[in-house]
């Protein structure tokens, strides 16, 4: 028989002892030092445990022996039952239990392999298989499938220890094979977890999440995908146009932004999103916002946001590639980039310091030739300009735009009073940025008040402003609004070139263009918005209707109503392209982004896990709508999407309960003013909106012995609901003078042994508790001294204890049902760190948060028995740390295991992910 190790295989394990960038779990020497299986021959030449034992049960033995523990119920099958299924070939076998037996969905869908009776040759760790679809393992039980035989065991080079043939003297003359900690060994009808160390968890590296997104699925008549996107800027150079911008999440999330790259190699006709990697290849982490972008043949440069609000570079040699660069040491976090602009030398960047208390700022240019490196130059050599907002380049000549504050003597009266003058301007470099001076724009033919825009085009520079004449007799004059196109070939002397209008003509809303022409996006009557195009800027003519989404643009050039356009060029052959956003979804003109692969995905949130009546289920949203999924308790893999109402404008279920008469699940509607949203249901999968009083969204929900409970906030006092019978709802109330008053709210609730007990926050940002013997009548409990500042979110109970946690690394803790609390920390996490959930289960509590900084979150993980000595529990593997952002945001007990969903998050997106391990 064979017994690959993991770095033979490299198949991806289920398990948290191999990591998938080929890391050894911590102990997997010292097993491998204790741990010794030789071929089929030397283990017949072990002394039988038990008569008739088969070479998989001796093996068996050889593990027990080796003091390695077994994380699985069920022993080794009785003898002859081995041999049976040996003899006979494989039964069959769903891809899903093959794929929790290999930990792979490839080696699931490949048959099983042939035993071989020739030693394999030990070779050096392969590149681990990804696990496409993995199925999640089922963690207290083993596999119910009748398992196909393992190979031969490979022969590997002894390694000396003086641990090796010490103990009971039965490891001498084997061979080492090393198997890392929590690897998956097949024996027998069972697949059983490794693990070193007791059975409670201490010490121990725990399972890997599994990707969730078949699990938790998507409403497929959603009208929205429920994410926030937007497009910050766009330009061309050539047949390649390029659209920057970000993603986020409904719920206003930061440091989980996606940044997004938009190509076009055909000028505008086909798109596709780029891939973006970190300078070292790998991925990059969320939380970027790409806000401008330049560049051309052979070289692009954007520049936008970090997830800390800092500067961020990315680069690109052929706009479909990008690289992260590491933060550029010239930008300090007081600095705003406005303007980027490719050069005959390289890249210029534009924009301001702020100042660090009252007054103006100053102004910046960053110049680089590639991207990467970048000099920094304060002022452009005048200490009166506060700060440039646009730039524009032909060849090694620039003009910048930017606003200026100089200080003058007045007369008033007899004195001389100092005053300051603000107003903008324009300022020309002939030598690609190195010195500067002023240029003015005169105001001709009507034109009136600031530039609009400012732009290299066909033979110069533009910019634009208002205009306005009036004509006609006194009584009947009438005044016609335009805007007025001002050119200069050098940057240096400007003249009047054109102008352009529509009927009702009421503003310019942004002005553009390329080498290739120009083109302004202008507002008319009832503010609907029209773009028009010039080859030259004397001659304008309506943009013609173009593709996309349907009504996108409209006849005649209209753009649709609500769009927000935050660049606009013209590309190659004079069609204009603009990139905006219209409401929470991105908008490029003339094309359709759902369809463009990668450019548009289906939010999932998971809110809120709960597991009871022989069933787990889930809440949250999906595509901007309210969402349910259910399960039964003993089939992990067998999640489906529940029946839930569409409910107008944005919805998400934050909390959900099981109780005498169904599951009941908390949330909110924003189709306006936000409101309660309360869905009930007998069997979690079908699902009603409940009528429930008008006000405030709930926060949280319980079943207790006195009925149903819903808490929040109504006014400036926290609220509660009771319900026997999730139809007729009765408002809590005071149980002394004051106990919801006085800048109060409630976020979580639980059922105790003697009522309910539920935790908030109150003005100023300190916690709130409350008791009830009834779910009525409230008294307000003193929280703990030493818990920290900010509210509590959630509570948990054990029995009589009582946990509560908020954001921060500590909790308060009850032993009497909540009448009065301590508070304890949670240590060992490196900072920042911050809690995400909390759980009781069959063995006392877990809280569960992340370290690190937004973006590049790991999730950290707690257990204790009693509520107040914590202990830290390594987590390890997919969706629980590695490059981007991890966390879990719900939580629950499934008999003997938690039961854990959370979010993976890269530059890509969000995954969705589930977790299921024995309880800690």
């Amino acid at each position: 028989m064979t017994a690959r190790t993991p770095e033979q295989d490299g198949a991806g394990l289920m398990t948290g002892g191999w990591s998938p960038d080929g890391d050894e779990a911590p102990g997997s020497r010292e097993i491998r030092r204790r741990l010794t299986i030789g071929d089929a021959g030397v283990l017949a030449e072990r002394p039988a445990g038990r008569a008739g034992a088969s070479p998989w049960q001796r093996a068996d033995e050889a593990w027990r022996e080796a003091d390695v523990h077994w994380a699985g119920e069920g022993d080794p099958a009785e003898p002859g039952a081995d041999e049976a299924g040996r003899a006979a070939a494989p039964s069959p076998e769903s891809t899903v239990a093959r794929a929790r037996r290999t930990g792979s969905i490839k080696d699931a869908a490949a048959p099983a392999p042939e035993a071989s009776t020739e030693p394999e040759e030990s070779t050096e760790p392969e590149e681990p298989e990804e696990l496409e679809e993995p199925a999640i393992p089922e963690a207290s039980e083993p596999s119910a499938a009748a398992e196909a035989p393992a190979e031969a065991p490979a022969e590997a080079e002894p390694r000396p220890d003086p641990d090796v043939g010490s103990g009971t003297g039965k490891r001498s003359g084997l061979t080492v094979v090393a198997i890392a900690a929590g690897a998956v060994l097949v024996v027998g009808v069972g697949a059983y977890v490794a693990t070193r160390g007791g059975g409670d968890g201490e010490g121990r590296e725990m399972a890997g999440a599994v990707a969730a997104e078949r699990f938790f699925a998507a409403d497929p008549a959603a009208k929205s995908d429920g994410l926030v996107q937007e497009l910050a800027a766009v330009a061309t150079a050539g047949g390649v146009v390029v659209a920057v911008g970000s993603e986020s999440a409904g719920d206003g999330g930061t440091g989980r932004e996606r940044a997004e790259f938009l190509t076009s190699g055909d000028a505008g006709r086909t798109w596709r999103l780029a891939r973006v990697r970190a300078a070292d290849g790998a991925e990059p982490s969320p939380g970027d916002r790409p806000r401008m972008v330049a560049g051309g043949t052979g070289s692009w440069v954007a520049v936008g946001q970090n997830s800390i609000g800092g500067t961020a570079v990315w680069t690109s040699g052929d706009a479909r590639e990008w690289t992260r660069q590491p933060p550029p040491a010239s930008f300090g976090p007081r600095d705003r980039v406005n303007g980027l602009v490719r050069t005959a030398n390289g890249f210029v960047a534009a924009g301001v310091t702020l100042p660090t208390g009252p007054g103006d700022g100053r102004a910046v240019l960053w110049s680089s030739a590639d991207g990467r490196a970048w000099q920094r130059t304060d002022g452009l050599g005048a200490t009166d300009i506060t700060g440039l907002d646009r730039i524009a380049s032909a060849g090694n000549v620039l003009v910048a735009h930017g606003t200026f504050a100089r200080p003058v003597l007045r007369k008033k009266g007899k004195k001389k009073v100092r005053s300051v003058v603000r107003g903008e301007g324009l300022w020309r470099s002939a030598d690609g940025g190195r010195t500067w001076a002023a240029v003015g724009v005169p105001q001709a033919q009507g034109s009136y008040g600031p530039a609009t825009g400012l732009v290299a085009g066909p033979g110069g520079f533009y910019t634009v402003r208002e205009g306005r004449r009036t004509t006609g007799p006194k009584k009947k004059r009438k005044t016609q609004r335009f805007g007025v196109v001002f050119k200069s070939a050098d940057g240096q002397a400007w003249a009047r070139q054109g102008q352009f209008g529509v009927p009702e003509f009421a503003g310019v809303a942004r002005f553009g263009g390329s080498a290739a022409g120009l083109a302004a996006l202008v507002r008319g009557k009832g503010g609907a918005q029209s773009a028009l195009r010039s080859a030259d800027g004397r001659t304008w003519q309506p943009v013609p209707p173009a593709g996309g989404r349907p009504g996108d643009p409209a006849t005649n050039g209209a753009v649709v109503n609500g769009t927000v356009a935050n660049g606009l060029t013209v590309a190659d052959g004079g069609a204009p392209v603009i990139a905006g956003r219209v409401g929470n979804d991105a908008f490029l003109s003339g094309v359709d982004l759902a369809k463009v692969p990668g450019a548009a995905r289906a939010e999932r949130a998971v809110e809120s896990l709960a597991a009871a009546g022989g069933r787990v289920v889930a809440v949250g949203s999906t595509g901007g709508g309210a969402a349910a999924w259910s399960t039964p308790a003993g089939r992990p893999d067998g999640w489906t999407r529940g029946r839930v109402p569409a409910v107008p404008g944005r919805q998400r279920l934050s909390a959900v309960t099981y109780g005498p008469q169904g599951w009941l699940a908390v949330g909110r509607a924003e189709g306006g003013p936000a409101q309660p949203l309360v869905m009930i249901s007998a069997d979690g999968a079908s699902w009603r909106r409940a009528p429930f009083p008008a006000g405030r969204p709930p926060a949280g929900a319980v079943a207790g012995p006195g009925g149903y409970v819903v808490v929040g906030a109504a006014g400036p006092s926290a609220a509660t609901w009771r319900s026997p019978d999730l139809k007729r709802w009765t408002r809590g109330g005071n149980a002394g003078k004051g106990d919801l008053d006085g800048g109060r709210w409630m976020t979580g609730v639980v059922a105790t042994s003697t009522g309910y007990a539920a935790v908030g926050g109150r003005r100023g940002g300190g916690p709130a508790i409350w008791t009830s013997g009834d779910g009525l009548k409230w008294t307000a409990a003193t929280p703990p001294q030493g818990l920290g500042p900010g509210q509590l979110d959630q509570v948990v109970a054990h029995d009589d204890l009582l946990v509560a946690a908020g954001a921060g690394t500590g909790v308060a803790v009850s032993a009497d049902n909540g009448r009065t609390w301590r508070a304890r920390p949670l240590t060992g996490a490196p900072a920042p760190a911050a809690l995400t959930g909390v759980t009781a289960t069959e063995k006392g509590f877990v809280a569960a948060g992340t370290t690190g900084q937004p973006g590049r979150q790991d999730v950290v993980l707690w257990a204790s028995a009693d509520g107040d000595a914590w202990r830290r529990v390594p987590v390890h593997g997919t969706g629980l740390d590695g490059p981007g952002g991890q966390r879990l945001t719900a939580l629950t007990a499934l008999g003997g295991d938690l039961l854990a969903a959370g979010i993976s998050a890269d530059h890509r997106g969000e995954t969705p992910m589930l977790w299921r391990v024995p309880a800690p």
